[in-house]
């Protein structure tokens, strides 16, 4: 291990953390020229590949380039340090905003709830923004109306809910399927067509089987939700089949290649789960003694990093999925408190929000501020080390299937698929927090 390397990536991370605005993508010159241009830690090239295996990985983005510059800078412990100090700044300062708000009197939280509505405002617009710069980003005018048709059916699919509130009407949604649930069909639609959607030999059963799975899964249930389980496993099954074939046909594309030298991707994979593992248990401990939710919450923390894609505006639609609608918090505390508090910090999303959804399960244990501090810890642990290591496995199969078409149909296809689901964080944001403090003047 290389000690300079370590404490002056980990010293760089620090820095970049702090002055983090703009999102993930906005960091990419900025760690470009610390870390390559005037200090050399690494090179362009290896840059580049941080950069491409980041994109096309579920998690935090500014984390997972920093999991991988640490990593070939001073090997696993620089993995951990250089990911922890690029998430750190920011999740210290929702923390210490978190617990501020924790002891205002109703005058002061009256001001907060004002520029809540502010910043409410301000993170439609930008949601709004994202899903524009999506439409205008297709390579021209059939492409767009594709993004266009996936935006408004991902849409409908998952607002009806909050259309209905929003226009009065009381009628059971059709649908009003969860993000989580969208997303798992549109990976499972992607994985047994091996990326290739053009082929309606599956992608019509694909769409088919995830029409029956809403269907059954919808709010409505017009199909019996006993047929529920039965659908996840034929799915999973036709996954993981499309998986394996275009995995095995990688490997035939490959096979003409020069013979390289004994692999020991499986060890370095391996090692470099168990620090993480490591990292996590240490930091979690307090909290998991004193609330046996902890463990679940790490697991759900672990779950919304693993679908979240498109960046960090997208983690509030799997937050959204995972912690409100599933009632672990509630509207109010999550966009009115965290969403607010995050968006006006620098920083990446996902860590900032994992590390307040978990004080404020903390907090509302018994109203103290300890529990909601040590539960904070064991969010933010969680979201560094589920980006580190979800980054580690993705540059594995990297490393193996460069060429595995299903990556590149990801890219091409989640950032509308998450526009639509943005869409609906935005009506939920009018909803919870702007909406109700209109009627309350």
């Amino acid at each position: 291990m290389n000690t300079k390397n370590l404490t002056s990536v980990a010293g760089r991370m620090l820095k970049i953390g702090l002055i983090g605005f703009g999102g993930g993508t906005a960091l990419i010159p900025v760690l470009e020229k610390e870390l390559v241009t005037r200090s050399s830690i690494i090179t362009e090239e290896s840059f580049n590949r941080d950069v491409t295996i980041a994109s096309i990985t579920p998690g935090a983005l500014p984390v997972e380039i920093a999991a991988g510059i640490g990593r070939e800078a001073a090997g696993n412990a620089g993995m951990i340090a250089a990911a922890a100090f690029m998430a750190l700044p920011g999740a210290f300062l929702t923390l210490l905003l978190l617990v501020l708000f924790s002891g205002m009197n109703s005058s002061l939280r009256t001001i907060i709830a004002f520029l809540a509505v502010l910043v409410s405002v301000y993170i439609i617009v930008l949601l709004v923004r994202y899903v524009l710069g999506t439409l205008t980003q297709s390579a021209g005018r059939r492409e767009m109306l594709l993004y266009l048709f996936v935006i408004l059916a991902v849409f409908l699919l998952s607002a009806e809910k909050n259309i209905y509130q929003l226009l009065g009407i009381s009628t059971t949604p059709l649908f009003a399927v969860s993000s989580i649930q969208i997303l798992a069909a549109a990976f499972f639609v992607i994985l047994f067509t091996e990326g290739q959607l053009r082929e309606f030999k599956r992608t019509v059963p694909a769409l088919i089987l995830s029409l029956l799975y809403f269907l059954c899964a919808g709010s409505a249930q017009i199909l019996p939700p006993a047929l529920t389980p039965f659908l996840i496993t034929i799915m999973t099954v036709l996954a993981l089949f499309g998986l394996v074939q275009s995995v095995h046909a990688s490997k035939k594309r490959r096979a003409s290649g020069v013979q390289g030298k004994k692999d020991t991707l499986g060890k370095e994979l391996l090692l470099s789960v168990l620090f993480w593992l490591l990292f996590v248990i240490l930091l979690s401990f307090p909290a998991i003694l004193i609330s046996p939710g902890t463990i679940p919450f790490l697991g759900t923390g672990f779950l919304s990093s693993v679908m979240s894609f498109g960046g960090g505006d997208a983690y509030l639609s799997v937050a959204q999925g995972l912690f409100v609608e599933r009632g672990i918090i509630s509207h109010t505390d999550f966009y009115g408190n965290i969403v607010t508090v995050a968006n006006a910090l620098p920083g990446s999303i996902l860590c900032k929000v994992l590390t307040g959804v978990g004080y404020s399960l903390g907090f509302g244990l018994h109203g103290s501020i300890a529990e909601g501090v040590l539960m904070a810890v064991a969010g933010y642990s969680c979201s560094v080390a589920a980006s580190g290591s979800i980054y580690v496995l993705i540059w594995a199969v990297f490393q193996k299937f460069e060429n595995l078409r299903i990556f590149a149909t990801i890219r091409h296809f989640i950032r509308p698929i998450v526009s639509g689901l943005l869409l609906n964080v935005a009506l939920s944001l009018f909803l919870s927090v702007i909406y109700p403090f209109f009627l309350a003047l």
